[in-house]
């Protein structure tokens, strides 16, 4: 149809109006003037409305003058102001915003005013514009609802610093035309601050997965009476706070007597989080242990991270090797154990952290603070109380009781059925354990691991435990021997963990210790 065939006469009756859309298949038409001047626009179903009502006679400019969406208009704003209207907004638990189709606000309810603290007597016929002016809202979601003509739908922060999610609605007029804008409040501050707390309690589950450790399931064999007295002590100090400073050789089961003061104490459903200090260098050591802030030094994670002592809160921290620590964690650590505050690298803020302190160590403290290895402060109140660990060789009446454990554990490990003969046993009673229980453990593992099934004779040993080794033909003596099964410790457990750290781990060394240890093997068996 032409352009013209949409214009209608001011002075025309609605009747011939109606005929004039149907035949020209208008939705709308504009009305003009005797001088072409035009006045506005009609649209199909006003007409209709208005000639049911028997205003068929009605002059076009008539109903353009009195059209259904003036009146619509002007009860939607009555029915803003009505009781009803008011009751049913502040009802809603989100807050309610109407401006009108030019940005002026019109309504708000209750919920809106508990968000924002924003009185609505504040508000009622500012003008979005001013809103954003004076500070109350960052951006109007109703002046981005009237440029885009759709539903926006966006984050919001208000002056009183809370974040809310806007959704702004527009209402159209049947000439397509915003009339009024609704816009929905949502508080989303104590959600989103519940969100950041679950991401950080996902960030400290992954951080205690890694350090607390995987409990071992062999139970201690006390049958020596030196162990039962000894671990009568044990129990008796777990059930206080004091700080506990384990002694004994390398292998003896420090973390598992640390595990059982744990598990004896009123913290046993808190963490216990093991920290070897020989596996960390110094340049990372008290980052680890005490976290560190935002952007603290190069490299590190943008959100910051807890230190180990503030994921042990509540429990224990077991400081494994603890006389491997450097001088400066030493002072940092002394703070922490006298008034249990710590402040994180970078931070300016200090922490408070409720936590029991258990060390270990296989070395002569007292010879470290000789040397200058370890303060003296530091070691008084590590040692609080010491207790030492007897090595297995002093403890035969437990050997037995061990082997049999690590058998069953191996066996059920790698689907086997290996059980030991009389020679096996025999010589497993003689051997002097230099490396205690790991020692016995290792070798178990490996009898299991390289005998397919039956009953493993002497020979199914590792070769230091049956060979002659202090026989005069041999020629070698006690430290030959015990270097010959260093030696074979550390090559296995390399084999077994693949990298010289996690060896070192697992044999409760230094990492450079065991790589000094290797090379001067290799140096010796060059020569």
């Amino acid at each position: 149809m032409g352009k013209n065939d949409a214009v209608v006469k001011a002075s025309e009756s609605l009747s011939a109006v109606v005929v004039k859309m149907i035949k020209g298949n208008h939705i709308s038409m504009n009305v003009k003037d005797e001088n072409g001047r035009s006045l506005g626009e009609l649209v199909l179903s006003d007409v209709r409305q208005a000639i049911q009502s028997g205003r068929e006679r009605d002059s076009a400019i008539t109903l353009l003058q009195n059209r259904p969406e003036t009146a619509s208009s002007n009860q939607f704003e009555s029915m803003l102001k009505s009781e009803m209207f008011a009751i049913l907004m502040d009802s809603l638990y989100d807050g309610v915003y109407v401006t009108d189709g030019t940005g002026v606000t019109l309504k708000v309810n209750q919920a809106y005013e508990r968000i924002t603290g924003i009185p609505a007597q504040t508000i009622i016929g500012m003008h979005m514009r001013d809103m954003e002016k004076a500070g109350y809202i960052s951006n109007s979601i109703s002046l981005e609802v009237l440029k885009q003509k759709k539903v926006v739908t966006r984050m919001q922060r208000l002056a009183s610093g809370r974040k809310a999610l806007v959704s702004g609605t527009p209402s159209f007029n049947d000439a397509g035309e915003i009339e009024y804008v609704v816009s929905t409040v949502r508080d989303m501050t104590d959600l989103l601050r519940m969100q950041a707390e679950l991401e950080d309690l996902k960030e400290w589950q992954a951080e205690r997965a890694h350090y607390v450790t995987n409990q071992d399931v062999t139970p201690i064999v006390a049958e020596d009476e030196q162990t039962i007295s000894f671990l009568t002590k044990a129990r008796r100090v777990a059930e206080t706070t004091a700080t506990v400073c384990l002694l004994g050789e390398s292998g003896v089961g420090k973390t598992k007597v640390a595990t059982y003061i744990h598990e004896h104490s009123q913290r046993k459903d808190k963490p216990f989080v093991v920290v070897n200090c020989g596996a960390l260098s110094e340049t990372l050591i008290e980052a680890e242990l005490f976290g560190y802030a935002p952007g603290a030094f190069t490299g590190a994670l943008t959100k910051g991270k807890k230190g180990l002592i503030e994921v042990a809160h509540g429990g224990t921290l077991f400081l494994d090797e603890v006389g491997e620590l450097p001088h400066a964690t030493q002072v940092k650590l002394l703070k922490v154990l006298d008034d249990f505050h710590f402040t994180p690298v970078g931070s300016t803020e200090g922490k408070r952290v409720d936590i029991r302190v258990i060390a270990a160590t296989n070395r002569d403290l007292n010879e470290l603070v000789k040397r200058g290895q370890m303060r003296e402060d530091f070691y008084y109140r590590m040692a609080v109380v010491p207790l030492f660990i007897n090595p297995l060789r002093h403890r035969p009446k437990e050997i037995l009781r061990l082997t049999r454990l690590f058998l069953s554990e191996y066996n059920n490990r790698y689907n086997r059925h290996v059980t030991l003969g009389d020679e096996a046993l025999h010589a497993i009673q003689q051997w002097h354990w230099p490396g205690n229980i790991r020692e016995l453990k290792n070798a178990i593992d490996y009898v299991v691991a390289t005998t397919p099934v039956g009953v493993a004779g002497k020979e199914s040993l590792p070769k230091p435990l049956w060979e002659e080794g202090l026989d005069e033909e041999d020629g070698r003596t006690l430290k030959d021997v015990l270097q010959a099964v260093e030696k074979q410790m550390i090559e296995e457990a390399i084999v077994k963990h693949k990298t010289t750290r996690a060896a070192a781990n697992a044999l409760k060394i230094s990492q450079a210790a065991l790589v000094t240890k290797r090379q001067s093997y290799r140096n010796l068996d060059q020569k």
